[in-house]
């Protein structure tokens, strides 16, 4: 049961951890088992689930919910407003995060923005390494993993289980389908197809991701009827 606070004293009956040093606003609500270590921030309309944990320095502002279990490495930042040029800040402007999502260093995510649906979704089981950015109004599933210095642009769609190379870029409004793999420096500016990988800068679609589908149990019948489905449907093009 998540608790509402105000002075540190006040909530360390509740087994939640409070570093003397930590900036946590009245009315944010902590769960059990938290821990927020020194020099974090948490603003007054954050909601943190029971388990997760704060190292030193992480942020987590605006209308924002973090799941259970979660993990915000030093410098993390959650919850900032959206970068929209002449964006009003407003209590519809949120960000959801599943549990046991980790934000490792510098990693940042915004909320939703006005022109768009209002709130960024984020899965459970992530996993986001240091220096990722998502942008506003992204909604991705679970058992995404985004590795270092990747940056989503606004309105960016992921499926569960996509797997994103270091310094990739995603245009804005792009969808990724469920199991995708995206190759390190892709720059993504159109749809990609669920199960397949794309590499390049203006990444073009290579095949079906088939290390990614054997790490996921698909047998391997159910993977050679995905290839001959992709051949009929893109290399005939070609």
């Amino acid at each position: 049961m998540a608790t509402k606070t105000g002075r540190p004293e006040e909530i360390a009956n509740v087994t939640v951890k409070v570093h003397p040093l930590a900036n946590v606003e009245r009315g944010a609500e902590l769960g059990r088992s938290v821990e927020i270590g020194p020099f974090c921030h948490v603003g007054a309309n954050v909601t943190i689930g029971d388990g997760t944990r704060l190292f030193p320095h992480a942020t987590v502002m605006g209308h924002t919910r973090l799941g259970e279990d979660c993990e915000l490495h030093p410098y993390a930042i959650v919850g900032n407003a959206p970068q929209v040029m002449g964006y009003v800040p407003d209590a519809y402007s949120r960000l959801e995060v599943g549990d046991r999502t980790v934000f490792r260093e510098n990693a940042s995510a915004h909320t939703g923005s006005p022109s768009g649906s209002g709130i960024s979704r984020i899965g459970s089981d992530c996993y986001f390494m240091t220096n990722v950015h998502i942008g506003h109004d992204c909604q991705l599933g679970d058992h995404c993993v985004i590795a270092s210095g990747a940056g989503l642009a606004g309105h960016v769609t992921f499926g569960h289980h996509v797997w994103v190379g270091g310094y990739s870029a995603f245009h804005q409004h792009t969808h990724v389908g469920a199991h995708a793999f995206i190759g390190g420096g892709a720059i993504v500016v159109g749809d990609v197809i669920p199960f397949g990988t794309v590499v390049g800068n203006r990444a073009a679609l290579t095949g079906i991701n088939v290390k990614g589908l054997l790490r996921r149990g698909f047998s391997r019948d159910r993977i050679r009827a995905m290839r001959r489905g992709y051949k009929t449907l893109f290399e005939s093009e070609q």
